[in-house]
């Protein structure tokens, strides 16, 4: 990361081997959390993304004019600086339907949104915490599909540029869950089969395109 006056340029430099779309995941997220701090700052920012997974930078940052910050811009940052502290919530709360449903509207942007894996079923009954049907297909992922929400990102295309997209909008449900007593279980590196990513939405027969990553919701 790089930074010239009110331009941070992000060019990621992974460990060899890592695979691509994971660290184009990962660049994302980093790209929300620049956002969400020149937010709190009281800075209006527009993001520009590479279309190539070798520019150098592949994401810009700018901050564009001053913007008062909001209550929430505020609280969207203390969130972010106690979850890289290490930090627990203040509270929890149980992940009921209500705030799965305020996660997902709340952070879905730029053409990526979060698609619940695990309900609701055929009977208007969600997989968790209730008699709904635990889905067929789990992505190979080991996780508690009856316990709690799983919620994929997903893009239409599978580019460069809505791998990052993806990642600052998982980077967004983390913070939006947070605010709302939530915690959030990230996990991208099952996605880095092309596979995996495109084996997401064939089941919802209203939904087309790819996922990039699961975020497990749990008190």
């Amino acid at each position: 990361m790089s930074v010239h006056d009110r331009r941070i340029d992000l060019s990621p430099d992974p460990p060899a081997g890592t695979p691509r779309h994971q660290a184009l995941v990962q660049a994302g997220r980093l790209v929300g959390a620049v956002e969400n701090t020149l937010r709190a700052l009281g800075w209006a920012s527009r993001t520009v993304i590479a279309g190539t997974p070798d520019a150098r930078p592949l994401a810009v940052v700018v901050g564009t004019g001053r913007r008062p910050a909001t209550p929430t811009d505020l609280a969207r940052r203390r969130v972010d600086r106690c979850r890289g502290n290490g930090a627990s919530p203040r509270y929890a709360a149980p992940a009921g339907r209500a705030r799965v449903v305020d996660v997902a509207h709340a952070a879905a942007s730029r053409g990526a949104w979060l698609h619940l894996l695990n309900g609701p079923t055929r009977d208007g009954k969600p997989a968790w915490n209730g008699p709904g049907s635990a889905p067929a297909d789990t992505l190979t992922l080991d996780l508690p599909w009856r316990r709690d929400p799983v919620l994929a990102v997903c893009t239409r295309t599978d580019t460069v540029r809505e791998a990052v997209v993806a990642g600052i909008v998982l980077e967004s449900a983390t913070v939006e869950a947070a605010l709302r007593g939530l915690r959030g279980d990230v996990y991208v590196e099952v996605f880095d089969g092309e596979a995996v990513r495109r084996a997401v939405l064939p089941a919802d027969p209203h939904g087309t395109g790819v996922g990039h990553a699961v975020l497990r919701l749990r008190p």
